[in-house]
């Protein structure tokens, strides 16, 4: 394969770590029986492409927003991104780099080669419309399907993967520092300020960036599922609920932790109390060769156990976790019911519990484990019982 030098930042995944990728995704295709793979990602989900390089789409509402790598099983890879981002992209890349511009020409190249065979799409929850038929105007004869195969990789993750994950944990574990730090002054405080206290300290303590908007949500407004942060002044006697997340050299941290706020009373108190049990028992519970449905089962029943099924998505069969890594959310693996998916070591996930209580508050406890030979390295420090 042709091969230059990319600009890799310190500490980030090495261009042998890459290349390296390349070569098993391209085994694994084989052995599926695809003849190649199209792989999408966005700014929001970059995932499928940083799998295989530093680059990252930005923020837009044009193909600088998007990129496609091919990586044929006999051929070498090719990422394609917007012209604006060409230059970037070439820098942070190991192996050839072309402009959205030509995807369909150059799938028509790939498929003329072919004639006949499936390729594998990565992404196909979220490829745009517009994109998947440049794709498909190239393919000719050959069927393009969506394939599990680069997810299942993803899900494994190298020591280099887990050493950023570990620091992009600890940024975030520094967030909630920060925010107890703040509140032990009790000044009124409003949830958009929280959030922003949040996003400072993962960013002083070298953070690329938040993995994802953080989320803030006080008194009644914690049992909200999910929202963003608001004016609302936090209360003596709230629920708050936070679910916040650093970015680290790509790699990034998905916590949640939820806290009362000076005096609460027992039924608050004990949300707190039931959210921690139930996870806890899925960090005793999680090991290799076990199936996630059977993980999930063990957090679900946790929570039913403790009377809150109605108020509990995860406990209504919603699903107690997801892969992580690049993207808060991967694909795999998801510990949900009827997931059948068999845990291996080196796996990344998340274990959460979310409970929230209408006109009463709520929170969501989630954790980021790594699955290792005698059960899980739990990556976030922070408690999970929290009362300032």
């Amino acid at each position: 394969m042709n091969t230059r030098t990319a600009d890799i930042p310190p500490e980030g995944i090495t261009t042998d770590e890459f290349l390296g990728r390349v070569a098993k995704v391209r085994s694994a295709l084989d052995n599926a029986g695809l003849v190649g793979l199209l792989a999408f990602g966005d700014c929001w989900r970059g995932a499928n492409i940083g799998y295989f390089t530093d680059f990252r789409p930005l923020d837009g509402v044009s193909d600088i927003a998007n990129a496609i790598l091919l990586l044929p099983v006999d051929g070498d890879p090719v990422l394609f991104v917007s012209d604006q981002c060409f230059d970037y992209a070439t820098s942070v890349t190991a192996f050839e780099v072309r402009s959205l511009r030509e995807v369909t020409q150059q799938v028509q190249a790939f498929s003329a080669r072919h004639r006949s065979g499936t390729v594998g799409l990565a992404g196909a929850a979220y490829i745009p419309a517009d994109l998947l038929q440049r794709l498909n105007a190239g393919l000719g004869e050959l069927k393009l399907e969506p394939t599990m195969v680069l997810a299942e990789i993803k899900a494994i993750k190298s020591d280099a993967e887990v050493a950023l994950m570990r620091k992009a944990a600890a940024l975030t574990d520094s967030a909630m520092a920060a925010i107890r730090d703040a509140l032990a002054d009790r000044r009124p405080y409003t949830e958009r300020e929280l959030a922003l206290i949040a996003d400072r300290a993962m960013l002083a303590g070298g953070a690329d960036r938040t993995a994802f908007d953080s989320m803030v949500q006080s008194g009644p407004r914690s049992a909200y599922n999910l929202a963003r942060p608001t004016d609302r002044i936090l209360q003596p006697g709230d629920l708050i609920m936070t679910d916040i997340g650093a970015r680290y050299r790509g790699y990034v941290a998905d916590g949640g932790r939820g806290f009362t706020y000076g005096p609460a009373n027992p039924e608050k108190m004990a949300i707190v109390a039931a959210a921690a049990r139930a996870v806890e028992a899925g960090l005793a519970a999680a090991r290799p060769g076990m199936a996630a449905l059977e993980l999930n089962a063990v957090i679900q029943q946790a929570l039913v156990k403790s009377n809150y099924e109605q108020y509990s998505s995860e406990a209504r069969g919603h699903g107690t976790g997801h892969g992580t890594g690049m993207d808060p959310e991967e694909e795999a693996p998801w510990i949900g019911p009827g997931n059948k998916t068999v845990l291996q070591e080196n796996m990344v996930f998340t274990l959460k519990a979310t409970i929230t209580v209408p006109n009463v508050g709520g929170l969501r406890t989630e954790r980021i484990v790594r699955l290792t030979s005698g059960g899980v390295e739990t990556l976030d420090q922070f408690p999970m019982e929290l009362h300032w």
